[in-house]
């Protein structure tokens, strides 16, 4: 009982910051940036980055992703297709699929919770990054720099 106080604590903490959310129906193409609450009930094609410390992303049932998640608490009850990062906590719940790498420190998977692809646990760094966040940031340059080549290959 006492791990699940600590748990809930955390989120306390975390629910007075300011809430985005992506409704039912919504589409947004590109990465997102955020601070604070990112809730996801529609989709998003682009990867969900926020290097803020206390930050949450939360892809409810209904939602998905397409793309790379890279937050400090992530919780899944939707569809993710990509790597998720999460430097704190990450938790599966039972209508989740992910079908990507799942990066993460602490995590909480619910039964029914379905991941295709590995689960990779490792130690936060002292500044707070995990190490694998590198590979997400050289993922979105090399993005970019595809983006580019099609750009002056169209004119």
């Amino acid at each position: 009982m006492m791990r699940f106080k600590n748990f809930y604590r955390g989120l306390v903490s975390i629910s007075n910051a300011p809430t985005t959310l992506i409704s039912e129906g919504t589409k947004v193409v590109g990465d997102v940036t955020f601070a604070g609450n990112l809730e996801i009930l529609g989709s998003v094609v682009g990867n969900i980055i926020s290097e803020q410390e206390s930050a949450r992303v939360r892809v409810l049932n209904g939602g998905s992703v397409q793309g790379d998640i890279l937050s400090s608490l992530v919780e899944v009850n939707g569809f993710i297709k990509g790597n998720i990062y999460a430097r704190d906590r990450l938790c599966l719940e039972s209508q989740c699929e992910v079908n990507g790498s799942v990066h993460y420190s602490l995590m909480e998977m619910q039964p029914g919770a379905q991941v295709v692809g590995s689960c990779i646990y490792q130690q936060p760094q002292p500044d707070g990054r995990l190490s694998s966040q590198d590979a997400v940031a050289e993922a979105v340059n090399i993005k970019d720099i595809r983006s580019n080549k099609q750009m002056f290959d169209k004119q």
